[in-house]
C-alpha cells in the first residue's frame, strides 16, 4: 500500500518531445520525426531506471518500444548500421531493468550490472538525440542525471516528486493509489486562422501563451483537445474558464510584478488539463501540464475554483524551481513553501488585496461542505488549515522547535514547508500593504540569486533574503529589519 500511495504522488519528468498532440505526426514521418519520438519513448522509461536507482523502488509501468518498432527501420535506412546498433542496444538495456531491479541479486551484483546497462541506455539516447536535434545541453543533462542517479551523493534529482498539492498525510486517507502519467518537454501550442494545433519543436513566435485542455474525465494526457487558449473567450466550462484565469493571472503578475516576459521556459506556453480523471481529489504538475482533478465533491470540490492553486502549480514550472530543488526533506519543504507564498501572491494580486484582506490559506474554499477545515494550508496560523475525522490534523509547524523529522511525505515537505511560508507571512505582515511589493520582491531576489541548489536549507535561504533586502533597501532599513525578525520568530538565524 506504500509503494502505491507513493506512487501517486509522482509524476516524472521526461526528456523527450510532448506526445499531447501527436496527432499532427499522422503525416509523412522524415527520420528526424521519427528520431523524436524514440527519443521520447528513450527518455521516458529511463525515468523508471534512474528512479530506481536513487530510492531502489521500481513502480515503473511496462517499458514501451512502440516508437522503436514503427520507425526503428526508417533508422536502420537512413543511417549507418553503427549508429542503428546503439539504440537498439539502449532498448535492450531497458528490457534488461526490470530484472536487475529483483530482489533476488545481491546488491553489488545488481549494481554492477546496472551501471553496464545505464552506460548503454545514455549512449541510445546521446545518439538518438543528435539524430533528432535535440539540443546537446539537454541532451547532455538527461544523461548525467541518469549517470548520476546511482552516484553515492544521489547526483542531481531526476524524478520530481512534488506534482500533488495535496499532501501524503491527506493522500493515505483518501487515494486509490493511482499513478499520474509520464510527462515530456517541449509542448508547443500553433494557434493559425483560429484552428489549435499542437506541435513539438514549435516556434517560439507561434505560441500561445496560455492553453487549457480537456482531459474528459480520463487519466490520458495524449492528444488531447484545447478548449481555450489566448485571446479565445469563455467557454461556458467551469472548471476550463478557471483554469484559464489562473493561469492568465499568473502570468500577469510575472510579467507586471517580476519583470519577466515569460513563466514557463522557451519552447512551450503555459498549458494545463482540466477533468482529469473521476472524482480526482488532487492536482499536480507533470513536466509539461498543470493537471487538475474534479474533486470527489465529497472531501474535495474543483481544484481550479482556488487561483492560489493554479498560481502554486504554475511556480512549480518555474526554470529556477525546476533545476534548483532536491524535493526531499529541508530543500524540498522550502520548495514548498515558495509555491505556496507565490501562489497567494498571485491571488492577492489578482484580486488587489492588502495583507490585511488576504486570508493567506492555500485551497479556500476547496474543501467540501461538512468538511471541518479552511484548506490545504495558512502561512498566517500553520497547523490550523483544517482538522477533520476523515482528514484528521494539520500537522504543519510554525517554529523550528517543532520541525518534523520523518521518512515520509519525502521527508515532511508538505509539513515543514509551514515554518519558511509563516516566516514570510510575518515579514509581509510587518511591512503591510500589498505583499507582493516589497517581501514578495525580496523573496523573488533570493530565489533568482543563482546560489539555491539542492543542498540549500532554511537558513541559507533566509541568509539570501537578508542580502536582498541589504542590497535593495539598505543597511537601516525597515525591510532589513523586518526579515531578520520574521525568521527569528521562527527559529531560524541566517
Amino acid at each position: 500500500m506504500d509503494s502505491a500511495l507513493l506512487a501517486a504522488l509522482i509524476g516524472t519528468v521526461g526528456g523527450g518531445l510532448a506526445t499531447a498532440g501527436a496527432a499532427w505526426l499522422k503525416g509523412r514521418t522524415n527520420a528526424r520525426t521519427a528520431a523524436r519520438l524514440i527519443y521520447a519513448e528513450l527518455t521516458r522509461d529511463s525515468s523508471a531506471v534512474a528512479y530506481f536507482r536513487q530510492t531502489g523502488h521500481w513502480m515503473a509501468p511496462n517499458l514501451s518500444r512502440a516508437a522503436w518498432d514503427n520507425h526503428g527501420e526508417l533508422i536502420a535506412r537512413r543511417r549507418s548500421s553503427e549508429s542503428f546498433e546503439t539504440v537498439h542496444r539502449g532498448y535492450e538495456a531497458l528490457e534488461l531493468a526490470p530484472f536487475l531491479a529483483d530482489d533476488a541479486l545481491s546488491p553489488a551484483v545488481r549494481d554492477q550490472w546496472l551501471r553496464g546497462e545505464v552506460e548503454r541506455l545514455a549512449a541510445a539516447i546521446r545518439e538518438i538525440g543528435a539524430l533528432a536535434q535535440v539540443s546537446r545541453p539537454q541532451v547532455e543533462q538527461w544523461t548525467r542525471r541518469l549517470e548520476d542517479a546511482g552516484r553515492p551523493d544521489g547526483g542531481a534529482p531526476l524524478i520530481r516528486t512534488d506534482t500533488g498539492m495535496v499532501p501524503l498525510t491527506l493522500l493515505e486517507r483518501i487515494v486509490d493509489g493511482s499513478v499520474p502519467p509520464l510527462a515530456y518537454e517541449g509542448l508547443g501550442v500553433v494557434v493559425s486562422n483560429g484552428v489549435v494545433e499542437v506541435k513539438a519543436w514549435a516556434r517560439e513566435e507561434d505560441l500561445a501563451e496560455v492553453v487549457v485542455f480537456d482531459a474528459g474525465g480520463g487519466k490520458e494526457l495524449d492528444a488531447l483537445p484545447p478548449v481555450r487558449w489566448s485571446g479565445r473567450p469563455p467557454t461556458g466550462d467551469v472548471a476550463a474558464d478557471e483554469a484559464y484565469d489562473g493561469l492568465t493571472a499568473a502570468a500577469r503578475f510575472v510579467r507586471e510584478v517580476l519583470g519577466r516576459d515569460t513563466v514557463v521556459q522557451k519552447g512551450g506556453p503555459l498549458a494545463a488539463a482540466v477533468h482529469y480523471d473521476k472524482g480526482f481529489n488532487n492536482s499536480f504538475w507533470n513536466g509539461s501540464l498543470i493537471v487538475f482533478g474534479d474533486g470527489d465533491n465529497k472531501l474535495f470540490g474543483r481544484f481550479t475554483r482556488c487561483p492560489e492553486l493554479v498560481g502554486a502549480e504554475v511556480w512549480r514550472s518555474l526554470p529556477e524551481m525546476m533545476t534548483s530543488f532536491q524535493f526531499y526533506g529541508e530543500n524540498g519543504a522550502l520548495s514548498t513553501s515558495l509555491c505556496d507564498v507565490f501562489g497567494l501572491l498571485i491571488k492577492q494580486f489578482s484580486l488587489g488585496q492588502s495583507v490585511d484582506e488576504a486570508d493567506w490559506v492555500l485551497g479556500a474554499g476547496l474543501f467540501a461542505p461538512g468538511v471541518r477545515g479552511v484548506g490545504l494550508r495558512s502561512l498566517k496560523a500553520p497547523g490550523t488549515a483544517y482538522d477533520d475525522p476523515t482528514l484528521g490534523k494539520d500537522p504543519q509547524p510554525a517554529h523550528m522547535d517543532d520541525y518534523v523529522r520523518t521518512d515520509r511525505d519525502n521527508g515532511g515537505v508538505h509539513i515543514n514547508g509551514g515554518i519558511p511560508g509563516h516566516a514570510f507571512y510575518r515579514l509581509a505582515a510587518a511591512l503591510g500593504g500589498n505583499a507582493w511589493e516589497r517581501a514578495g520582491l525580496i523573496w523573488w531576489v533570493a530565489l533568482i540569486s543563482g546560489e539555491i541548489g539542492h543542498r540549500t536549507r532554511f537558513a541559507d535561504f533566509a541568509r539570501l533574503t537578508v542580502a536582498a533586502a541589504r542590497a535593495r533597501y539598505g543597511d537601516d532599513s525597515e525591510e532589513l529589519r523586518a526579515v531578520r525578525d520574521s525568521w527569528d520568530a521562527v527559529g531560524i538565524r541566517p
